[in-house]
């Protein structure tokens, strides 16, 4: 039974069994494959090849192992005196094994490339799915709101009444693409109008057009439904907190403005605050305009229910509770989203009295 402490090395080329000796007592190498290395170089538990190393090493009589990561079971030991002896040796153990320098620099090139592609994409984190989501949301509104623009003014040539009493532009599309012809309505309060209308009269040609065109509106709107409901869905998995607190797509917007949560983890509640009014903010620092009191926290259900003069003060609370909720989120404190949202609600209560 050998006692001598065992360091169980990890390199590009295999895992080696370095003695206090500073002796190599074993190795399992690599297969010539860079993205099997970088698997095992990258997996923080204990690999089927150190594993197999150990089995070895056992068998020879060997029975203290240290390892540089900290795995149950085993000495740890960062930077341990096997890391430094295969480091000094690596490239002399290479040539032994039978690289060249030329293949050896090529290997460690490719493994270096692999690498970087993984790192690279852990750094796509989910929060900027999220942003690309919502600025395509808001890039089909703007086509919506021209889009259903055009469908008042060209329905309107057929059944012009029908413009003053639908207000909602989701439901005239849904009239337009399912009924067509203003005679074929049969929506409360449309059917009367209709019969008097002084609209022009439409051949079958122009009402299949209109019905189509309006039928692609009311897809649109559907694809919005399902990216609000997908935004949402990814914002409660990596921001519960603060998705709680301001809702899915204000949430989603002030991530997007910010650049990202680490950058909103980053920025006071006063920054935070102001969001979305940049423009306004510069003005006011040029002497040409009063300072702004929030942002697009303005569209937040708290700030728009209270009288004007108050919106700036549940501005600032808002902001403040929004700011604790980003940092419990992007530096993982779990989901106090209940808690959260009971103590914002006695704040704005205290200052509303």
């Amino acid at each position: 039974m050998i006692r001598m402490k065992t360091y169980i090395v990890l390199n590009p080329l295999g895992v080696f069994g370095v003695n206090e000796k500073k002796e190599i007592v074993d190795r399992v190498l690599f297969p010539k494959n860079e993205k099997k290395i970088v698997d095992v170089l990258l997996n923080k538990d204990l690999t089927k090849e150190e594993k197999q190393l150990i089995e070895r090493l056992k068998r020879k009589g060997y029975t203290k192992f240290v390892s540089s990561k900290k795995i149950e079971g085993y000495e740890f030991e960062a930077d341990n005196l096997g890391e430094r002896v295969i480091r000094h040796q690596f490239r002399q153990i290479a040539k032994d094994l039978g690289y060249s320098d030329i293949q050896l620099n090529g290997l460690l090139t490719r493994i270096g490339i692999e690498f970087t592609k993984r790192k690279t994409k852990e750094t796509v984190k989910k929060d900027r799915i999220v942003i690309q989501a919502i600025n395509a949301i808001d890039e089909i509104d703007k086509s919506l709101n021209i889009f259903v623009a055009r469908l008042r003014e060209f329905y309107g040539l057929h059944f012009p009444e029908m413009n003053r009493v639908v207000e909602k532009h989701e439901k005239f599309v849904k009239i337009v693409s399912e009924y067509g012809l203003r005679d074929n309505i049969k929506e409360e309060g449309l059917v009367d109008l209709a019969k008097e209308s002084m609209g022009i009269d439409l051949s079958e040609k122009d009402e299949e057009m209109i019905k189509e065109y309006a039928t692609r509106i009311k897809e649109l709107y559907k694809l919005r439904e399902h990216m609000e409901k997908y935004v949402g869905n990814v914002l409660k998995e990596i921001a519960p907190n603060f998705t709680s607190l301001a809702g899915p797509l204000l949430a989603a917007r002030l991530i997007a403005i910010a650049g990202g949560m680490d950058k909103l983890a980053r920025k006071p509640s006063s920054t935070l605050q102001l969001l979305g009014a940049e423009r306004a903010l510069f003005r006011f620092l040029r002497g040409k305009g009063r300072s702004p009191r929030f942002g697009i926290l303005f569209t937040h259900p708290s700030v728009q229910q209270v009288p004007d003069k108050l919106r700036g003060k549940i501005a600032r609370i808002l902001a403040s509770k929004l700011s604790i909720a980003i940092k419990m989120d992007y530096y993982g404190k779990g989901d106090k989203s209940k808690e959260l949202e009971k103590d914002l609600k006695k704040r704005i209560d205290e200052a509303m009295k």
